[in-house]
């Protein structure tokens, strides 16, 4: 997602801000545990031009591959590597056939690591297992069955089944979920489809996008409690720009459970999500698609939203007295232990 004078801008504001305020916090290599990358012909159809409910929640580009989102990570990160968890468009708008092909051939290459999009009953498990392992995916992104904020009365046992979670256990896979329900992982039923999750499948690796989908801090702390005994679910960070909520979560879960993630490309846009009584508002500069949640506004100093999540992290760390080591660890090694842990890097590497 673009805005004008890109290269200007980044010159004078994105790389100084970078190099006096988030490089000195980052270790040597970099791991966005939340990324997406698409082309447009994966679409069924133009999710923004429908008129489902929740379709313009947040617009994005109709075009973001793979060299896209390596540029992306290169140009703001560009002293050190920086790989990603990726996956494509996991609502009802995307060809999940090409999608899912496209990302296993992404995965090919150094330092991407594609997660299937997958739902509850899409296909028998020995399917399953088998595009799992062929594909070379380290776990699922579980498939959304709505788009934006129409999340109506779902259940995560409505998105992610016994198929699923069966063999997600037995191979140590990665579970990213994004969770259902207006009321987020506050929500008692979300809570309750989490930890039934983590007690009949201690072996997956859930991970929760969005920290639970709980950018306001009284979210957070209704939430937190939940999952606080929970060792194989962990937080990830993508969109979360609010260092109370992540202060909750560090205090709630401990440093070793939360992944620095940004849910490119829309951390790509310059400005900072905010919340506003019980909803957050992105704020960003002119320039970019209109969306449901989304104010623009020429008349703020703004850098990339992929810095701003880095500097929450940095400030809730400094809030609980997290050691450098600890803070570091956010930013490459919790994230790229668990994808060691699974057993599609055990055979990689084994091969």
């Amino acid at each position: 997602m673009r805005n004008s004078n890109d290269r200007e801008r980044y010159e004078t504001v994105d790389l100084p801000f970078y190099k006096d305020e988030i490089a000195p916090i980052l270790p040597p290599k970099v791991l966005d545990f939340h990324t997406h990358t698409w082309t447009s012909d994966h679409r069924k159809l133009d999710p923004y031009e429908s008129g489902a409910p929740g379709a313009k929640y947040v617009v994005t580009d109709k075009e973001y591959g793979v060299e896209r989102l390596r540029a992306d990570l290169a140009m703001m990160f560009p002293d050190r590597p920086a790989g990603a968890v990726c996956f494509g468009n996991p609502t009802p708008a995307a060809d999940l056939v090409k999608t899912n092909s496209y990302l296993a051939e992404a995965g090919r290459s150094e330092g991407l690591f594609p997660l299937m999009i997958a739902g509850r009953d899409f296909v028998p498990r020995p399917e399953l297992e088998r595009a799992i392992r062929q594909g070379g995916f380290f776990g699922y992104k579980v498939f959304l069955n709505w788009y934006g904020n129409d999340y109506g009365s779902v259940k995560i046992s409505d998105m992610i089944g016994p198929a699923e979670m069966s063999l997600a256990d037995e191979l140590s896979l990665i579970v990213l979920l994004h969770v259902p329900r207006s009321g987020r992982l506050a929500d008692p039923v979300v809570q309750e489809g989490v930890r039934g999750l983590s007690k009949d499948y201690p072996n997956a690796r859930i991970v929760l996008a969005h920290c639970g989908r709980c950018y306001l801090p009284d979210e957070m702390k209704a939430a937190v409690g939940a999952v606080a005994d929970l060792d194989n679910v962990y937080l990830d960070t993508a969109m979360v720009m609010d260092p109370v909520v992540l202060r909750i979560a560090l205090d709630g879960v401990g440093p070793s459970r939360l992944l620095f993630a940004s849910d490119l490309p829309v951390a790509a846009m310059r400005g900072r999500r905010v919340y506003v009584m019980d909803h957050w508002v992105d704020i960003v500069l002119e320039g970019y698609p209109a969306s449901e949640y989304r104010v623009a506004s020429d008349g703020i100093h703004a850098t990339f939203m992929m810095y701003e999540i880095v500097l929450a992290i940095r400030r809730a760390a400094e809030m609980v007295g997290l050691s450098a080591a600890e803070t570091s660890a956010i930013f490459w090694d919790n994230g790229i232990s668990l994808l060691r842990e699974t057993g599609q890097w055990k055979a990689s590497t084994s091969a």
